[in-house]
Order: structure tokens, then sequence, then C-alpha cells
């Protein structure tokens, strides 16, 4: 049997700032429920694809027949913004966009770290690496494996790195010892909440997501609703205003990625209206960039940032 300290240990030499195991077992409520109610009242808008393969999402077991453990890793994307140049009207990213595509960088080390794991087994294993792309409740797994909690603003928290974390999963066939989870640590602060423009974050750990700014610069392929527009700021990609307010968030902890590095912080409006949907993929391949959603450009009229 493989030594769950030995995975953590391959982990943090790769470059994951938190790693920890849970099992492959169902997410029990109130995730489950929590998901059947946001499918149910439509908040999750144009994206249909969540609720497609619905009981895999619920049970990793179905998405990777013979699952026992669930290797759950997280990787710090904080880093400060660099003096900017530009004169004219710009628009801002979401710090988590700034530098190479995440999914990219957390899962060339996920398949570093399967391959470890491989090796040291020495007989066939099931390793199969996810981040971000298939049906799987990533947050609650990660909760659950004790690398942080979901906060009030819908996304895991960490006492060290707060939310500035992207995630990353191995799904195994090896039986290994589980971590604890950690309890909420969110008490009373409801900043996040107040903090939103578009009131999106409707309850604690409720967001409509037709009303975020992140789903509606990203994810979705429609025009803005007229009600929104006002409200959007200067967001072009994204939005960190939930977590900018966050107290756990204002004890920064630099990124040690260097793919995390700043390439675009912030856009001059007039060369992203001046391009077309291709010219932009073909300027952001490699960065999160390239799914910015066009309709959303083209209508957008952002003045200078304060």
């Amino acid at each position: 049997m493989i030594n769950p300290k030995q995975i953590k240990n391959w982990g943090r030499k790769i470059g994951f700032d938190l790693i920890g195991i849970t099992s492959a077992l169902p997410i029990d409520n109130p995730h489950t429920d929590a998901l059947n109610n946001y499918l149910a009242k439509g908040y999750q808008g144009e994206m249909q694809y969540l609720s497609r393969h619905l009981e895999k999402r619920l049970d990793v077991r179905r998405l990777v027949p013979g699952a026992r453990s669930v290797i759950c890793t997280a990787l710090n994307y904080y880093n400060e913004a660099p003096k900017q140049n530009s004169t004219g009207p710009c628009g801002k990213i979401a710090r988590y966009a700034w530098g190479r595509d995440y999914h990219d960088v957390v899962k060339e080390k996920l398949h570093r770290l399967a391959d470890h794991i491989r090796v040291a087994v020495g007989t066939p294993v099931i390793t199969r690496c996810f981040v971000d792309t298939a049906p799987i409740l990533e947050k609650a797994y990660a909760a659950r494996a004790g690398l942080g909690w979901i906060g009030k603003n819908t996304l895991l928290l960490n006492e060290k790195f707060c939310s500035w974390l992207v995630l990353g999963e191995i799904v195994t066939d090896l039986e290994l010892a589980c971590d604890e989870p950690i309890p909420d640590q969110c008490g009373d602060c409801e900043n996040c909440l107040k903090a939103c423009p578009t009131n999106a974050l409707i309850k604690p750990r409720i967001l409509d997501a037709r009303r975020c700014i992140s789903y509606l610069t990203i994810e979705s392929k429609s025009a803005v609703p007229a009600v929104l527009q006002s409200k959007m700021g200067n967001w072009l990609f994204g939005c960190d205003d939930c977590q900018n307010v966050c107290p756990f968030n204002q004890m920064k902890s630099p990124s040690n990625e260097p793919d995390f590095k700043p390439i675009n912080v912030q856009l001059a409006l007039e060369k992203v209206l001046s391009s077309t949907p291709e010219q932009l993929q073909q300027r952001f391949t490699g960065t999160s960039l390239s799914r910015m959603n066009y309709e959303y450009l083209q209508q957008e009229r952002i003045s200078d940032p304060k």
C-alpha cells in the first residue's frame, strides 16, 4: 500500500500548495440538495452542461468505475498587479486569468504526480486527472479532503490562501487514508454578498450565475441584459469583487508558480473592440482569455478605471 504522506510530498515538490485525500464515496447533503435546487431554479443560465451526467457529478465512481479515492490539489494563483502603461480606457481581468491558462498548468502537474504514483505502485492503477472540465463536484471533494471550506461566495476558502486557488483532482482505485474536513470559518461575515455589484450572491453560498459578472463575461454567449449593463463596472473578463473584500484575502501569499506571472492584467478597450473573435482567440492562445464573451465586448463601453 502506497503511503499517502509520500503522495503529498511528491505533490508539494511538483508545486501544489495544498493537497488532501478523500473517499470516492458520493458527496452527501447539503451539497447534493444545493446542486439540485440550483438547477431547478435555473441559476445555471446557459451552462446546461451542469445538468448533464448529473449521476456522475454526484458520484465520481460513475465517472471513474472502480474509483476508491480522490486526491485533491490546489494551486495558489495570487499575484500583485504590475503598473500599467495604457493611456486609453481599459478593462479589468480576473486575477486567475492574468497568466497562462490554469487548466494546462494544473493538469501538467497532476499528470506528473500520477506518474509518480504509478511507478511507486508498480502494478496497473487508475489515475484519472481532472481540472474543472469534467462532471465532478471539485469544491465539495476538496472541502471534504481538508483543503478548506466552501465560503459564502461559493468558492473554496483556505486560511492561508483564501479563495485565490485553482483546483485539480486525481481519481484513483487505490484505497488511501482520508483527511479530515476543516470547519467553516466564515462566521457572521457577509462582505462578499454586499460587495457583489449585480446581487448575484442572493444568499450565502447561493449564486445566481445569470447575474454574475464572471458568467456574463465568459460563460454566457449572449449580450448582457440591459438591467445589468450599468453594474458591470470595467470588468472585461471575470470578476474579483467578492474575493477582494474577504477578510482572509487580506493576508496575501504570492504565488510561487512561474506560469501565473501576470501577462494580461488590463486590456485597452479600443484594441479589444477592434478585434474579431478569431483575432482575440489567436492573441490569447494559451491563456483563459480565449474564452471571452464577444457579444458582451461588442456592447460594452468601459470608462477609465479609477
